[in-house]
């Protein structure tokens, strides 16, 4: 049950007045009246106590030691994490602003709401401006781009695109303002009969399908791939590969990406074949269910198909926004799959699940239970977006009971919420102990949020305060306090209202990935979650724009429906499925940066498969053996494991995940722990590896033995490797008898 101060202090939220708040006008007027006195209040906390929170939460010694080489690559950034944090507090603040209206707004004057209303979104209209200028004139330098003396720009949205916007927005305004025309399409709109739900589902999964074209790819085009594309791809699919070949993720394996959808495509992948086909495709079926979902999401906003294909379509192409390449062989959103659909993926099956779930006129504690056993399992599947989804969840569940809130609903509630977490909890602990016979390690869960947040390895700066990241976050605050000031009216459609509180905290918690790794190319990967809150707000605003009574509001208005048109836009970027048929069939060409066709595939020759493959029983002797544990520090290290059929212990996706000592000591560790003494080092390496293992006791192979490896000894004996590199093979002198040849 929930205690009687949880339920004073929301009671006292809504106020004295038990009856809604009937004059919309008057609401939505005051709501804008207090924008600015509380930006204003914002800006001097974040200002004021950014640093010393900074200090408090962040600024403590975190307990890695990085290696010598990426050492360069620590940005700390405690202030900048806590101003944040402060940001997010502040759209809290913002909404608890709107809702204690009843109580402060009697006390106003009401000829002095429209002056303020008005001057708040002329001032938001003055941010956009400047935040849209700005962004062209900002010069990413060396930090971004790891060059001397190179630089890069970012302007995400052409002028052109901003032009027609504009006449978008402007056009769409005359027209709401003509009641004819208005009614012309509401009778376009309203049908929602079985034929036309049909079509427009059928629409919208045609339009997936083209769009997620280009993230599909082959093992013999591999090597045509623009260059980000095929780096990322090789860590992501390793992390499917680590569970073909044995590994448990949270038990042994330390995933960056994902713990569970891994098993999903692990298990289609065993039944149609070990390719990188059969990866990008399952993949991209996972994708297409996600953003699917959002579909769903929008048809039980607007309960009309042809508005909510209108609402999907420019999500779908601002979701899977190209990142780089060319038009017809890109990088995109959809083609980095750590991010879509792996981060992505089960966060939106969730929105999904949450707007069905609120969209009941009672809701039960069995249905609580199952929303929230997926968004347990959603946690543990990529905790960043896990845990903002999860909010997003509880958001849309508060939000929506506004109107009844008492000690049974929160205690429904929180029984709910803790039942599902737990259940989600014993279903992967019933997972890893079939597979491992171990509980999860919920640590593992957590280990690169640690490494990248509190380590501060990889983190960049943002280049200031205004730009397109200052946009993307006041959308998620235009949803929240839109979504308070609904639930303050009780307003009659309950699944927006929900909906924009989910798209509002599960965007500010997932732009953290951002907020920590501010490289001009990561806001892209937000533009998703933006997109969706963008979409649910320009419902709201065609109904604002559209109603005479809230003239006053109109401007904040037209600016939800500028964005909204700059979405539409990006339509532009659909791939043509001729183009994609012949990217598939295209010749491979080599380049500088990848000499070699397959990159992503184990030579399949005997000698290198020996080298690989063979662990050492004794000091000249090196022997196979089918499952036989070795460390293979590829990256692609547990796809060339279960091709060979080995064993790939390390708990980690190639050296280049190898950030710290403590993990080069955990892939040691790990393979003493599974008897094997064999380690594979790609060449290029990185020199602090090889000192700690030689001080664990390893010693290179070279054509006259086991060596030291330093100036004057002889040269390692080093195999070819996709990819414009050469493998080495380290033996652990002190195991040269190893358990798993006994």
């Amino acid at each position: 049950m929930a205690s009687p101060t949880l339920v004073r202090v929301v009671t006292s939220l809504r106020g004295n007045a038990p009856e809604p708040t009937h004059d919309v006008g008057l609401v939505a007027t005051a709501a804008w009246a207090c924008a600015i006195p509380c930006a204003l209040v914002a800006v001097v906390i974040m200002l004021t106590l950014g640093r010393p929170v900074g200090s408090l939460l962040f600024d403590v010694r975190a307990p890695f030691t990085f290696l010598r080489e990426v050492a360069v690559g620590v940005w700390m950034e405690p202030t900048e994490h806590a101003r944040y944090l402060l940001a997010i507090c502040a759209s809290l603040m913002t909404a608890c602003a709107v809702a204690l209206m009843p109580r402060w707004l009697p006390h106003v004057p009401r000829r002095a709401l429209t002056p303020l209303a008005v001057t708040a979104q002329l001032a938001l209209g003055a941010v956009v401006v400047v935040s849209i200028i700005v962004q062209y004139e900002y010069r990413f330098g060396y930090i971004y781009t790891g060059i001397v003396g190179g630089s890069l720009t970012m302007h995400y949205f052409t002028p052109a695109t901003l032009v027609v916007a504009l006449a978008l927005t402007t056009a769409i305004v005359a027209a709401l303002r003509q009641p004819r025309l208005r009614a012309s399409a509401a009778d376009l709109l309203s049908g929602n009969d079985r034929r036309r739900a049909l079509v427009g589902a059928g629409i919208a999964l045609l339009a997936t399908g083209i769009w997620l074209l280009y993230t599909v790819h082959t093992d013999l085009e591999a090597g045509n791939m623009p260059e980000t594309l095929r780096y990322n791809l090789s860590f992501v699919i390793d992390e499917t590969f680590s569970v073909l070949n044995g590994r448990t993720p949270l038990v042994d394996f330390t995933p960056q990406y994902s713990s569970l959808l891994p098993y999903l495509i692990a298990v289609s992948l065993a039944a149609v074949g070990k390719t990188l086909l059969a990866f990008t495709a399952t993949v991209a079926v996972i994708t297409a269910t996600a953003l699917f979902a959002i579909y769903g999401v929008f048809r039980r906003v607007v309960k009309s198909p042809v508005a909510a294909v209108l609402l999907y379509l420019p999500f779908l192409a601002t979701s899977l926004y190209q990142t780089s390449g060319t038009f017809q062989n890109r990088a995109g959103v959809g083609s980095y799959y750590g991010v879509m659909p792996l981060r992505y993926g089960m966060p939106f099956v969730l929105a999904y699940l949450t707007a069905r779930h609120i969209s009941k006129e009672r809701t039960t504690l069995v249905g609580t239970w199952l929303l929230f056993t997926v968004a347990g399992l959603t946690v543990l599947n990529n905790v960043e977006f896990g845990v903002a989804a999860l909010g997003g969840t509880l958001a849309a569940c508060l939000w929506t009971s506004v109107t009844a809130i008492d000690r049974a609903t929160l205690g429904q509630l929180a029984v709910g919420v803790a039942s599902g977490l737990l259940t989600a909890l014993g279903l992967v602990s019933l997972i890893t102990l079939l597979r491992s016979g171990s509980m999860p390690q919920l640590e593992r869960a957590v280990d690169y949020a640690r490494l990248y947040g509190l380590g501060g390895f990889s983190m960049r700066p943002m280049p200031g305060l205004f730009g397109m990241h200052l946009l993307v976050y006041l959308t998620y605050v235009a949803a929240m306090v839109l979504a308070t000031v609904r639930a303050l009216r009780r307003d009659t459609n309950r699944t927006l209202t929900g909906m924009l509180a989910w798209a509002s905290v599960f965007g500010l918690g997932a732009a953290s990935y951002y907020v920590g790794r501010s490289h001009p190319n990561v806001l892209k990967y937000e533009f998703s979650a933006w997109a969706l809150a963008l979409g649910l707000l320009a419902v709201a605003a065609i109904g604002e724009l559209s109603a005479p009574r809230l003239r006053h509001t109109a401007l904040g208005g037209g600016v939800v429906l500028f964005g909204y048109c700059v979405m539409f836009c990006s339509l532009a970027q659909t791939p043509t499925p001729w183009g994609q048929v012949q990217r598939l069939q295209g010749r491979f060409v080599a380049t500088y940066e990848e000499p070699d066709p397959n990159p992503l595939v184990a030579p399949s020759d005997a000698a290198t498969r020996r080298f690989v493959a063979s662990i050492a029983d004794g000091p000249h002797r090196f022997v196979l053996k089918r499952g036989a544990p070795v460390a293979i520090l590829v990256t692609t290290g547990h796809r060339v494991a279960d091709a060979y059929g080995i064993t790939n212990v390390s708990p980690y996706t190639g050296l280049e995940s190898l950030f710290t000592v403590e993990r080069v000591d955990d892939v040691i560790n790990a393979l003493r722990r599974a008897g094997g003494n064999t380690v594979i080092v790609p060449d290029p390496y990185i020199p602090s590896v090889l000192t700690i293992l030689q001080r664990r006791g390893f010693r290179v192979l070279t054509p006259q033995g086991l060596s030291l490896l330093k100036p004057g000894t002889a040269s390692p004996s080093e195999m070819l490797w996709p990819g414009d590199q050469a493998i080495m093979k380290w033996v652990d002198t002190r195991h040269l008898r190893p358990k798993a040849l006994r």
